[in-house]
């Protein structure tokens, strides 16, 4: 009885799952199922570059002038064109000035009529005084007029001319101030038009920094914008593969956070000095427009550079137990053993091996069910 209990209990045992490469051999079984033999082949050398995604456009709006912000029309987050209203300021001083500014051009205006006036005048003047003087210098002549007489119209003369010229640079005058007046009125409305802070291009609202009530002054920071869709990586490069890259090349992104499946990237700028602190080179790579970047994601860059042998197997090949990967190998008995491998990147539908296999091992290509420990395999 004891014998017989033994047997059981061993038998029950035999039922756990037994952990990979414990299976026992089993000669008679027999297994027809494909396989295939380990060959070095080789693939591009990839550096994978950690950079952070950054919008390529941004601005920190500001004020123009001073005055108390009366409205803020925007919150974080919200979407906005180019000329949106963001922020309305206090404008009643400026349009004070604006309404001074406004009579100062129109009493310009009227001293430009006024100074015509003057000069038609001065004008009409000189002409009658022109005559009656060249009439005197024949009567002169004829000595039909007094020595006197005749310097007192050419006294009366000499002032006309003098008015004449007089009036033309009253009238000079007179345009210059409207051309100041004109120019403090373009002023005055600038700064009018500044008490409405507009948005430069087509972005997101990533910053309110101010409320209503507040005080603005010029370069007082109001809103933080992001261009929507622009968004790029900015990653630091060793000097070691920095000849490796050039403007326009084309590279494969992995954003971790949402993507699995390589982006498209494009180098857009190379900084030519290195940071002398780390021995790198500042790297800006532009991303396609997709709605679920966002600026502080992390992204890896795969960059080229070189190429290098390695084991890629199909990854229909590989058996996962938990955190353990293995294949199972033919030996030269054509008996299948479980080997457990080091599993490295993807590449389509193989996978690398770092370490567990060499070139030449024979191995079972598409295992399944019926494949374990120990078993014997044939061609199908």
């Amino acid at each position: 009885m004891v014998a017989a209990a033994g047997v059981i209990i061993l038998i029950s045992g035999c039922g756990e799952e037994i952990p990979p490469g414990t299976t026992p051999l089993n000669p008679s079984a027999v297994v027809k199922t494909a396989t295939s033999i380990i060959e070095i082949v080789q693939q591009p050398k990839i550096y994978e570059a950690s950079g952070t995604i950054q919008p390529r456009t941004a601005a920190t709006v500001s004020a123009k002038v001073m005055g108390e912000i009366r409205q803020v029309m925007v919150q974080e987050g919200d979407k906005v064109a180019a000329g949106d209203i963001l922020i309305v300021l206090d404008d009643s001083r400026l349009s004070a000035q604006l309404r001074q500014a406004k009579a100062a051009l129109a009493e310009a205006k009227q001293g430009v009529r006024a100074a015509q006036a003057g000069l038609e005048s001065a004008q009409a003047s000189s002409t009658l005084s022109g005559k009656t003087f060249r009439r005197y210098e024949m009567l002169l002549e004829n000595e039909s007029v007094s020595l006197q007489e005749f310097d007192e119209m050419k006294a009366r003369y000499d002032q006309a001319a003098g008015a004449l010229a007089q009036a033309k640079s009253m009238r000079e005058a007179s345009y210059n101030r409207v051309e100041q007046a004109k120019a403090a009125l373009l002023a005055a409305k600038t700064a009018f038009n500044d008490t409405t802070v507009t948005a430069p291009f087509d972005a997101t609202v990533t910053g309110k920094l101010k409320d209503k009530g507040d005080l603005a002054a010029p370069g007082t920071p109001l809103i933080r914008l992001e261009a929507i869709g622009s968004f790029e990586i900015q990653m630091v490069l060793p000097e070691s593969h920095i000849h490796q890259v050039n403007i326009g090349d084309r590279l494969s992104v992995r954003i971790p956070s949402f993507q699995n499946e390589a982006l498209a990237g494009e180098i857009k700028t190379i900084n030519p000095a290195a940071d002398p602190s780390i021995r790198s080179f500042q790297v800006n790579v532009s991303l396609p427009d997709l709605p679920a970047i966002r600026a502080g994601m992390y992204a890896r860059v795969l960059i080229p550079i070189g190429e290098t042998g390695m084991i890629l197997v199909p990854e229909t090949a590989v058996i996962h137990h938990g955190q353990l990967s293995g294949i199972f190998l033919v030996d030269a008995d054509s008996i299948a053993h479980f080997r457990l491998i080091r599993p490295g990147r993807p590449f389509g539908n193989f996978l690398e091996v770092l370490s567990g296999l060499k070139s030449g091992d024979r191995f079972v290509s598409h295992p399944g069910q019926n494949v374990v420990d120990g078993v014997k395999v044939e061609k199908p």
